[in-house]
């Protein structure tokens, strides 16, 4: 009897310790559950072709510039309600002569980013575009933000790959006051939240950034940090094969010229300077 019951005893305690042990686990996998997954891509939408306007991945700067300055075209619509109620005369021409002058500026607006610096390193899109690489920028102030179009290949067969918006956050504006109402707003119209980035530039992200995809659009939200928003439309397929596309890579202008470099190596900057002459061999007897 002894023997049966401390046979039984030990049953029951180890049937004990396995239920004890499978309610550790579940509650550990209840555990895991509530805690957030590290999101490793940006989340898919439906579509971003909408957020493109009337462009299109491919098309050239002669495309992108016969969409906005043609009869009917981008400023043509932007003018047609102020036009449509004035009278003919000195006011009517002076509007008319006003939206033709923003046509002539966006045309003449085309840049190449050859081997010359440009004035747009010093603005919010430096880091959007290399230098020697064929590519090529456009842009124009309209709607309350400047949008930039970004072209790459050798003209006349550039291909639009990029588009960036420069929108001010303001009470009122385009997106709102501060980054969080402009992730939310964009997160509401695509019916999907964003992935938050911080900004980490190991990782390429000089800003914090919001972004989401769809087949062949990537779109990314950044944090400029000084009262400003960029929203940037690009072209994944682009974005995979940058580099190759961009087969020459930056010149650092202050960097040491290679030669001097292998002859400063040892520590030695001057090469001449332990050479002992005759005369200063005979200065120290």
């Amino acid at each position: 009897m002894r023997r049966k019951a401390a046979g039984v005893g030990l049953l029951m305690a180890a049937a004990a310790a396995t239920v004890v042990a499978m309610a550790m686990a579940q509650n550990t996998q209840r555990q895991q559950a509530t805690v957030p997954q590290p999101q490793t891509d940006a989340p898919n939408v439906s579509s971003l072709a909408g957020a493109l306007d009337q462009f299109r991945w491919g098309q050239t700067h002669a495309d992108v510039t016969r969409i906005m300055n043609q009869t009917g075209g981008v400023f043509d619509i932007d003018y047609n309600a102020q036009l449509a109620r004035m009278q003919p005369g000195v006011s009517m021409q002076a509007v008319e002569a006003e939206r033709d002058q923003k046509k002539k500026f966006f045309e003449s607006s085309f840049v190449q980013f050859t081997d010359t610096p440009t004035g747009f390193d010093n603005t919010h899109i430096k880091g959007e575009f290399t230098y020697r690489n064929h590519e090529a920028v456009m842009y124009v102030d309209r709607g309350g933000k400047r949008r930039y179009f970004f072209f790459i290949g050798t003209s006349p067969g550039e291909r639009l790959w990029k588009i960036f918006d420069d929108i001010p956050l303001k009470q009122g504006g385009l997106l709102g006051a501060t980054f969080q109402e402009a992730v939310t707003k964009l997160n509401v119209q695509y019916s999907t939240p964003a992935r938050i980035r911080a900004a980490n530039l190991s990782q390429g992200l000089a800003h914090t950034t919001a972004d989401w995809q769809d087949g062949a659009t990537h779109l990314r939200a950044q944090d400029l940090g000084d009262g400003n928003i960029s929203v940037t439309l690009e072209e994944k397929n682009t974005v995979a094969n940058l580099p190759q596309l961009r087969a020459n890579k930056e010149v650092d202008p202050l960097a040491m010229d290679p030669s001097i470099a292998a002859i400063t190596r040892g520590g030695i900057s001057d090469p001449n300077a332990f050479r002992v002459t005759g005369r200063d061999a005979g200065a120290h007897h």
